[in-house]
């Protein structure tokens, strides 16, 4: 996004640079497993095609409790191994891993991993009525659900089965692998002054390791900071720029104009390509954006709306037709790219825009879609949900690398749909900060806006799998757009550098699974060199111990904890040993703890 102006590591460091067009999503509703069958019982229950809603445990799903009567590890009282009772892999009430009230892989409510009686194998997709991003219930009774919940959905313990939280131990699971992590960075697009070195030094500050700049309509770099920004950050080893692109010339617009949208007309199609294509050459960028926040329209400075300034739209089906052109030109000299960046992240996979704001409005919605979508032509392309009609088409799909995405208003991931069987691609999301009319918009530096950042960050590595997740600016007076509050320095900053300090390039996400305290939210990463990294938010007002095991592998002798709190700063305390391949992490009230150990 732009601002309101205008739109408003312990090691060498690593770093990515991008280019980029561009503008703010819910939080999943659980990872954790509730009560009900275990692995072996299976039992009647809820439906598999509607989700619930809810965060963490529930009823259903899990492997730890339950009861034995209806069945076995094949089968339920009435079920098969594929359906499930009370819920099966694919989704249900009673939980899933796709969606719904307690769901999990394993086992739905007194239901088994695949099977028992109910369900049927559809999980509802984008963001169910009454339902969550993710289905409640979740890891050790399965991972986090990857579809929004439905409209409700009942269920009734499964036969034998009695109702109660999943109690399995919390455990990081080196064996289960997510996405390779590719980095965290920042942009300056706009921005009126040069970034500091030190940013991308994890010896001194958070360690970023990418970097993305902007393409005005003449193809050129949006100001003179940037190039002296991209100098510093190519002496940076394994860092990446990449870049993005706000609008074609008012010329080539069906409105006449940079600015408030406008559509780019077809007929321009192979000379913006073009014009996007040299400049990504020119500047030596890792990957280039091909439209940046296609979706957003800047309309003035009434709620929602935040300015004008450069924006242009694009059609899911119009997108499809761009990048047919310009990805193959990029490739072909060896340029990555990134599509949509769509400025909600729900308008990856759906044509539900975001909202209400801090304001009670929706946002601008300007494909004109409906809230909720009610425009039969949004059905048909003419809308958002630019995800789906790109795996629709083989040749669109094929003609670029990375999902890019930001992260705006609805200030939350949404999960890669069960039903897009196209290859999967690296999530990137490319933009992010506290805007107008939004929550977290500032101004603000404290520990309750640090832990708010830190829930994005989790929620797009979590929930959407994202690969790397950059912030807007460095610096910004009057809002919450920069990491740093002018010159006031910020907790945002440093609970961002408790993923981006320590999770570095190379690491992969690895599955938590077991009983998280409800406040609690954890993600684990494993390096290639055996470290491994556990990032806990605690959103609570209270203290919270978590016992927690390390299993798949070798577990280290001991885990650090680097704490930002309200009065510290990625302060390094004392070590906890770990025992058996369990410890205890301590987790301070409103804080974002970093554990690591090799």
């Amino acid at each position: 996004m732009i601002p309101m102006n205008l739109k408003s590591i312990g090691t060498a460091p690593l770093l990515f640079v991008l280019a980029a067009c561009s503008q703010a999503s819910p939080t999943p509703s659980g990872e954790q497993g509730g009560a009900g069958g275990t692995t072996a019982a299976g039992g009647s229950g809820g439906s598999v095609s509607t989700g619930g809603s809810g965060a963490h445990a529930g009823t259903g799903g899990g492997n730890a409790a339950g009861g034995t009567t209806g069945g076995s590890s094949s089968g339920g009282t009435g079920g098969t191994v594929s359906s499930g009772a009370g819920g099966s892999v694919a989704g249900g009430t009673g939980g899933s891993q796709a969606a719904g009230t307690g769901g999990g892989a394993t086992g739905g409510s007194g239901g088994v991993p695949s099977g028992g009686m109910g369900g049927t194998g559809v999980a509802g997709m984008g963001m169910g009525m009454g339902g969550a991003v993710i289905g409640s219930g979740g890891a050790s009774g399965g991972s986090a659900g990857r579809s929004a919940g439905g409209a409700g959905g009942a269920g009734t313990a499964g036969g034998g089965g009695s109702a109660g939280a999943d109690t399995g131990a919390a455990t990081v699971q080196l064996t289960q692998l997510h996405q390779k992590i590719e980095g965290f960075g920042i942009n300056d697009t706009y921005a009126s002054t040069t970034l500091p070195s030190s940013l991308f030094d994890a010896t001194k500050d958070i360690g970023l390791t990418i970097l993305r700049v902007g393409m005005n309509s003449s193809g050129a770099l949006q100001n003179s900071n940037e190039s002296t920004d991209m100098a510093m950050v190519k002496k940076v080893s394994g860092t990446k720029i990449i870049g993005s692109c706000w609008s074609a010339p008012g010329t080539m617009k069906t409105n006449g104009s940079e600015n408030d949208g406008g559509h780019l007309k077809p007929e321009n199609y192979n000379a913006w390509a073009t014009t996007i294509t040299n400049f990504a050459k020119s500047n030596g960028l890792y990957a280039m954006s091909a439209v940046n926040e296609p979706d957003f329209a800047s309309c003035g400075s009434a709620d929602p709306c935040n300015g004008n300034y450069a924006t242009m739209l694009y059609t899911a089906n119009e997108l499809v037709a761009f990048i047919k052109v310009v990805g193959p030109m990029l490739q072909a000299a060896g340029v990555k790219v990134i599509t949509p960046e769509a400025s909600e992240w729900n308008h990856l996979w759906s044509n539900t825009s975001a909202g209400p704001d801090v304001g009670g409005k929706n946002s601008s919605d300007p494909l004109k879609c409906g809230f909720p979508p009610s425009n039969a032509a949004c059905d048909k392309g003419e809308g958002y949900d630019y995800g789906h009609y790109l795996a629709k088409d083989a040749t669109a799909w094929a003609a670029f690398d990375i999902v890019g995405t930001h992260e705006y208003d609805s200030q939350q991931a949404y999960p890669w749909p069960s039903d897009v069987t196209a290859a999967r691609k690296e999530v990137w999301q490319t933009e992010m900060s506290g805007v107008k009319w939004w929550p977290e918009q500032g101004p603000s530096s404290d520990i309750a806006n640090g832990v708010a950042v830190a829930g994005w960050i989790h929620s797009a590595l979590v929930v959407g799998d994202a690969s790397a997740w950059l912030y807007w600016w460095y610096t910004q007076t009057g809002d919450n757009e920069g990491l740093m509050l002018g010159s006031t320095d910020t907790k945002r900053h440093y609970t961002f550098g408790n993923y981006s300090k320590f999770v570095r390039p190379g690491y992969t996400r690895v599955e938590i699974t077991g009983a998280i305290p409800a406040d609690v939210l954890p993600s684990a990463y494993v390096g290639s060199d055996g470290t491994v990294v556990i990032v806990a938010i605690n959103k609570g007002k209270s203290d919270v111990s978590v016992p927690i095991t390390i299993a798949g592998g070798t577990a280290p002798a001991s885990m650090t904890p680097y704490v930002t709190s309200a009065s510290q700063n990625l302060a390094a305390t004392t070590a906890v040993p770990v025992s058996n391949g369990t410890f205890t992490m301590a987790l301070g009230a409103s804080t974002v703890t970093t554990f690591v150990g090799k």
